[in-house]
């Protein structure tokens, strides 16, 4: 197979080749036990059945070394108690310096079982009861969740939304910051739901607010591989010579499409950091070791980069496809190119609608979107579809939407 360039972050290019994955192939499985094919999930959510745009995950076959190294395992038979080897963590810093230009300490890795699991034992560690935590809505939903059952307070330091898509508020933030009992920035990079990929120019703005206040920086970076259309993800952790108060979280869950069977990892380059967190988690058991998760998360970041590259390229078609449909069916609607993320923001808002007649007109329509004041007030009048997906499924999607507001 022919060699060809893809071009990654820092303005490098890594000679890679095509794996030749067949994108467009509906998946022919079984799937009983997945969330976003529950029936019952779906009828309570939505009324009725729907085709499934809800959750953020991929619909493509699992990458060919994932794949390769899990069969492997389930060949073996033999399912023992499992530890993190030096060769896995080894894979997760070479991935990170590769695409990334990150550089990251293999000693410094820690882990967990989620990404929010450990963002949950940082606001436990970093605070106290009646807390700060500020939150950039709208954003994840399980953001304000988290905060809330932890009993601190939710801190808005809301998105400015310009023509462009959002921008941060940082006169907002650092008067929030400021407050000293605020004590927690979380920061969503890239941003779920509406796809910006952060600049390196506002990444070190967020970090110069959270030096100047002292301000612990906890950045949710599990989307840091879907990167789209040529931007660039700058990382958190690349700014630790200005501040080092920062953690960052990962996962390769949405990189390879695998949530089901991966856990997390938690990095910084602070000592004190470290050590109260690892303290934490092996206190409250916050992660069991997992043998499939362990060769599926080596295999991915070993081998399965051209895989990725093909899957961003599959998603960018889904995206033009989608913005001339809008733009042809019903420009009405309107939405910004996600940077990154397999996510887009609709913007419903000019169709007049209050939130729960566009939930209930798109239900009955058949589709299934995340309506958009799940993630705060400010997204109110939008929803969140979820695209990696074979084009088909895209294909049919847009014709519902189409069927619910010009009906």
């Amino acid at each position: 197979m022919a060699g060809i360039w893809i071009h990654c972050s820092r303005s490098r290019f890594v000679k890679t080749y095509q794996v030749n994955m067949n994108f467009d192939q509906p998946l022919q499985i079984d799937h009983t036990g997945e969330s976003k094919y529950n029936s019952d999930t779906l009828k309570a959510i939505y009324g009725n059945e729907v085709l499934s745009f809800w959750m953020a995950e991929t619909d493509f076959p699992c990458p060919p070394n994932i794949s390769k190294a899990l069969k492997q395992m389930t060949e073996k038979g033999s399912y023992t108690y499992q530890y993190k080897t030096e060769s896995l963590k080894n894979s997760i810093c070479a991935w990170f310096k590769m695409r990334h230009g990150l550089k990251m300490e293999v000693p410094k890795l820690l882990f967990t079982s989620g990404v929010m699991t450990g963002i949950a034992a940082a606001i436990d560690v970093f605070s106290n009861i009646g807390d700060g935590i500020i939150i950039q809505p709208p954003v994840y939903h399980e953001f304000k969740s988290t905060i809330v059952d932890a009993k601190r307070e939710v801190v808005k330091n809301s998105l400015i939304e310009n023509e462009s898509g959002y921008k941060f508020d940082f006169e907002d933030l650092e008067k929030k910051a400021s407050d000293e009992k605020n004590k927690i920035l979380l920061l969503c990079s890239p941003h779920n739901p509406v796809g910006r990929v952060w600049s390196r120019e506002e990444m070190q703005k967020i970090v110069e607010i959270c030096n100047k206040t002292g301000t612990i920086l906890l950045s949710d970076e599990i989307h840091a591989d879907i990167i789209l259309n040529g931007n660039t993800f700058s990382g958190a952790i690349e700014f630790t010579d200005v501040y080092d108060r920062i953690i960052m979280f990962g996962s390769p869950g949405k990189t390879f499409g695998i949530p089901g069977i991966s856990d997390a990892f938690v990095y910084t380059n602070n000592e004190e950091l470290y050590e109260k967190m690892n303290t934490h988690i092996h206190r409250h058991h916050l992660l069991k070791i997992n043998a499939f998760s362990n060769v599926a998360t080596e295999a991915g970041y070993a081998k399965d980069s051209a895989w990725l590259d093909e899957m961003l390229q599959y998603v960018q078609g889904n995206i033009a496809f989608i913005k001339d449909f809008v733009e042809t069916n019903f420009p009405q609607v309107h939405f910004t190119p996600p940077q990154g993320t397999y996510q887009i923001w609709l913007d419903f808002r000019k169709l007049g609608l209050d939130v729960h007649e566009l939930r209930k007109s798109l239900s009955e329509a058949g589709i299934g979107l995340n309506a958009g004041y799940g993630y705060g007030r400010e997204g109110a009048g939008f929803a969140r579809m979820n695209i990696a997906c074979p084009r088909i499924f895209i294909e049919e999607g847009m014709q519902r939407i189409n069927k619910a507001i010009n009906k």
